[in-house]
């Protein structure tokens, strides 16, 4: 076992440019084959140690790092030992895996293990640069701030296929646009079964809002942005599950721990809740500053509506949270039930209306994309800036 140092000042060509006690713990077989061997910028800032993928790493080699990246030899039992045992020891310390072969399976189950990120064998500058930049800029924006929590808006439906997550995800939309700082808005499609937020939004998720409810206390600020997917014009999305599970199986403090995280690191969350509801729902609910129950004008709407409302009353849920959203409102003069007949029914004044046009959202939806970018004035693209509008403007009251 050899150990070098290359610990120097940062470069300024692109590569690594925050100043870190960085190790790279490898093999010298590894590292002969890597691009870092043969890189023409010897300054780089990491420290050197020659281990084994299955050796005991010396403590003392690691004891001032401020991030690792660790060789790991996926088919060597010793070599995952190695690697649990060391974030047992050090639970803080930014950590990054380098392997052959980390395929989407094994990089989940990294993640769910504590590790940060997953890079490739051999190493190439360019993606450990990416790799340990991205790590460490992420670790200072997690740092303790002065920001407060971002207010949370969660969207129900009535019914099941009411538009509810058309709502969500151009209400996501257009909050981002509101942002006046950098953090953004977050999309979180809590509709576990059934969901289609990311695809709404032409969002590609690897990992979705079920990592997340697995990594139990290792879910922190960095592990909620790995797992977020870019919408369109950037709104973060956590993407529903690929898989179907029941909603009972949630853990509603892990889902609050998520829901904290997200409000500490962006400037507005919106939330697109299931049809059916388990008790994590309400949970979710609570912590809300805004809640948009959308309906249509239809009686099987409206009675579920005011079912959905009763069981708000009775759970605590103050009324002056509450918002009703009237989606799909045909302009007829002849209707069976309007605008006013709702709000009456539901003892509830209706918040905002949006226009019905199947065609021209379903176009959207099909290409992930918003339905202003389909038809900039169509009249459900203005009504749903309008809805923004409105619940921008309630939310900078609070």
């Amino acid at each position: 076992m050899g150990k070098k140092e290359y610990f120097g000042s940062p470069v300024t060509d692109g590569s690594l440019h925050l100043d870190c006690k960085i190790k790279l713990i490898i093999s010298e077989a590894e590292f002969a084959q890597s691009g870092l061997s043969q890189s023409d910028s010897p300054d780089r800032p990491f420290g050197l140690v020659h281990v084994g993928a299955g050796e005991t790493i010396p403590a003392g080699e690691i004891a001032d790092a401020e991030l690792l990246v660790v060789e790991l030899c996926s088919a060597d039992p010793a070599s995952m030992r190695r690697l649990t045992a060391l974030r047992a020891q050090r639970a803080t310390l930014p950590l990054i895996v380098a392997m052959r072969g980390a395929d989407l399976a094994a990089t989940r189950m990294l993640l769910r293990e504590g590790v940060d990120d997953v890079i490739s064998l051999p190493l190439q500058p360019a993606e450990f640069d990416d790799a340990v930049n991205n790590l460490l800029a992420s670790r200072t924006k997690a740092e303790p701030r002065a920001n407060k929590l971002a207010p949370v808006v969660a969207v129900a439906q009535s019914v099941g296929g009411i538009g509810a997550t058309t709502i969500a995800t151009h209400l996501a939309h257009y909050l981002c646009q509101r942002s006046v700082g950098s953090r953004g808005c977050c999309l979180i499609d809590l509709d576990l079964q059934f969901g289609n937020a990311a695809s709404y939004l032409g969002a590609s998720a690897n990992l979705t809002m079920d990592d997340l409810l697995a990594a139990g206390h290792r879910v922190d600020g960095q592990l909620l942005r790995t797992v977020t997917a870019e919408g369109t014009n950037g709104i973060a999305v956590i993407a529903a599950p690929e898989r179907i599970a029941p909603l009972e199986s949630v853990d509603t403090d892990q889902l609050q721990r998520v829901l904290q995280l997200a409000r500490e690191e962006y400037e507005h969350v919106v939330l697109d809740l299931p049809g059916n509801w388990a008790n994590w729902t309400l949970s979710a609910i609570d912590k809300s500053d805004l809640i948009l129950l959308v309906i249509d004008l239809s009686v099987g709407s409206l009675r579920q509506a005011r079912r959905r409302l009763t069981l708000f009353e009775e759970t605590g849920i103050d009324r002056s949270r509450i918002r009703i959203v009237a989606n799909r409102v045909e302009k007829r003069l002849f209707r069976t039930i309007n605008v006013q007949d709702a709000a009456d029914a539901l003892r509830y004044p209706i918040f905002a209306t949006v226009s019905s046009d199947y065609a021209v959202v379903q176009s959207a939806h099909d290409q992930g994309i918003l339905v202003g970018d389909v038809a900039r004035k169509n009249r459900v693209a203005i009504d749903l800036a309008a809805l923004a509008d409105l619940v921008g403007a309630d939310l900078e009251k609070k």
